[in-house]
């Protein structure tokens, strides 16, 4: 049994339910940044893909510019 100054004598059922809470909270904060990883995995991956097939600003430049120059030549 422990033994605290202004309680008296603590069972080691209360302190066993107090260990059990603990490690619950703990148990609950893993998991909840494991989803917080996988999720910012998820979003690099997308932004990467988006990054990749996306048009650019120069290039989207360079099409507007093409398609001034047929315009004007018709």
């Amino acid at each position: 049994m422990l033994q605290f100054q202004s309680m008296g004598v603590v069972s080691d059922v209360k302190v066993n339910i107090l260990d059990a809470l603990y490690r619950s909270k703990v148990n609950i904060f893993q998991q909840f940044s494991k989803k917080l990883r996988k999720t910012k995995k998820k979003v690099t991956e997308k932004r990467e893909f988006l990054r990749k097939t996306s048009f650019r600003s120069n290039r989207i430049f360079y099409m507007v510019v093409i398609q001034k120059f047929i315009t004007v030549n018709t």
